[in-house]
């Protein structure tokens, strides 16, 4: 089934309004990292559970 041009503009609406919200929580996010000692935010807080998981699977392989 083809699309109207109508419902193609509103799906991208709809797409274009939660990018925002996404963008905006993942900011407000990274400033609470911040504000909690993740000095990069979102990207220290990715590494650390990395290694943090690592470290679980080497204990329960030992």
């Amino acid at each position: 089934m083809e699309q109207s041009k109508s419902d193609i503009k509103k799906w991208a609406a709809v797409l274009e309004s939660r990018l925002d919200y996404l963008e905006t929580e993942m900011g407000n996010l990274d400033a609470l990292l911040r504000a909690c000692g993740f000095s990069n935010g979102i990207e220290t807080l990715k590494s650390t559970m990395a290694d943090l998981l690592h470290e679980i699977d080497r204990d329960d392989a030992s």
